[in-house]
């Protein structure tokens, strides 16, 4: 643990000049994120799941967002074999020392080199259902919160992974854990296990960055002082923003127009605090009760990233990133979907953030209700993507996106999920 503590700390500082002939990375400067040129980068673009990744979605992504510079691949399943199920994806094993599957570098190398052939930085994430604390209210002790054993196990398949892709360019973090689920783990427990985490990748591979977020699904209204690891400065701090909840999943049996004043706050909030208490649920998303009125709009949004992101980031001097968000395709123009997804795409690149959209690609024979995906494989073989949305993100994206105009998306909301025009399949 001291020799850890030692390297993680003698590696702390984000701002070294990097010799010719290392792997390309990228480095912290305060809150900033900087490119091996030392210019500052917006990380902005998609997320990638195995399941639905096919050879040369990297140069797909680059060719339909050409402002498209980062992918967050959710591609390190450990500990996220549900009970009865069968998850081929799995790569833990209980084997010292690495307690790692390499044959899951087969796909993830193959994933991470079409990405970084087209010109994209990799956020390589770990996803661990069981590890993170989904049986965490019958059993604790199965996740890596409460059993030190398996946190230490995590650790040795960091160190190892993170060896692994040491000397390959374009890796801009490594995501130790996705999303805690453990609700009743405190943000001391969390902290400390990515504490431990981060100090394991930066043992074999101090160049890189590392990546975590807040307990109980990474919410953004944990963020605080509490999550900030002590001893290093080379972490980015990360959240989901999937708000309000019933709207953008399409979940409310009515579902608002954006944006619209004098809402029920109730009508746009299901579950969107830390706690399953209802009464604590209220407090963090509706304040002044569930029947009070609010005004769902951009100055709404803008106060949620205002209230907790961008205060930690500019208190504590830290990069930030959202690594999660989207608005399903059951919620139509009309409901003002293409509103919301340049209204969320602007204040980022206006606030200086950085994020991942989720996710790029899915397949079906349809854009089903309850999808997210930008991109689709269709059943007959040829692909589709969703040509309003990605008109409405586009202009924010990528370097320097803050200097864009504003769009112009208010004019889509007569272009609807069903608007043939607002997508655009291709053989």
């Amino acid at each position: 643990q001291v020799a850890i503590l030692a390297t993680l700390v003698a590696f702390s500082s984000g701002s070294t000049t990097f010799s010719d002939g290392e792997a390309l990375r990228l480095t912290v400067n305060g809150s900033k994120l900087l490119d091996p040129a030392g210019s500052e980068i917006h990380l902005t673009g998609m997320n990638f799941v195995p399941s639905h990744w096919h050879e040369g979605d990297g140069a797909d992504l680059v060719e339909h967002l050409p402002g498209a510079n980062v992918v967050r691949l959710i591609g390190v399943y450990w500990g996220d074999t549900l009970d009865g199920v069968n998850n081929k994806d799995e790569c833990m094993t209980d084997k010292p020392p690495h307690y790692f599957d390499d044959s899951c570098f087969t796909k993830l190398d193959e994933m991470i080199t079409d990405a970084t052939d087209a010109g994209l930085w990799v956020i390589l994430t770990a996803r661990g259902q069981v590890a993170a604390g989904q049986y965490y209210a019958s059993d604790p002790m199965r996740d890596v919160f409460n059993n030190s054993t398996l946190a230490s196990m995590m650790n040795a398949m960091w160190s190892h992974v993170a060896e692994h892709y040491a000397g390959w360019d374009n890796i801009a973090a490594y995501e130790i854990l996705s999303e805690p689920r453990d609700k009743d783990a405190t943000a001391e427990q969390v902290r400390d296990f990515y504490s431990g985490g981060c100090a394991s990748t930066q043992a074999t591979d101090p160049r890189t960055l590392c990546m975590v977020g807040p307990g109980s699904y990474y919410k953004l209204w944990l963020f605080d002082n509490e999550m900030v690891l002590p001893y290093s400065d080379n972490v980015i701090y990360t959240w989901d923003y999937f708000e309000p909840d019933k709207y953008v999943g399409g979940s409310s049996s009515l579902v608002y127009d954006y944006p619209q004043a004098n809402v029920e706050c109730k009508n746009l909030y299901d579950d969107c605090g830390p706690s399953t208490s209802a009464a604590l649920d209220t407090a963090m998303c509706c304040p002044e009760g569930n029947s009070a009125l609010m005004d769902f709009d951009k100055n709404k949004l803008r106060a949620d990233f205002e209230s907790w992101a961008i205060a930690l980031r500019d208190a504590a001097k830290v990069p930030i990133f959202m690594n999660q968000w989207s608005v399903v395709h059951g919620v139509t123009a009309d409901n003002g979907r293409f509103d919301y997804i340049e209204d969320v795409a602007s204040l980022a690149a206006e606030l200086g953030f950085g994020w991942a959209w989720f996710p790029w690609r899915g397949s079906g024979d349809e854009w089903s209700f309850g999808s997210q995906e930008l991109a689709i494989l269709f059943s007959n073989g040829t692909m589709g993507y969703d040509q309003a949305a990605i008109a409405a993100m586009a202009p924010y994206m990528g370097q320097g996106s803050s200097n864009h105009e504003r769009g112009a998306s208010r004019s889509r909301r007569n272009q609807g999920p069903a608007a043939e025009s607002s997508y655009r399949a291709e053989a």
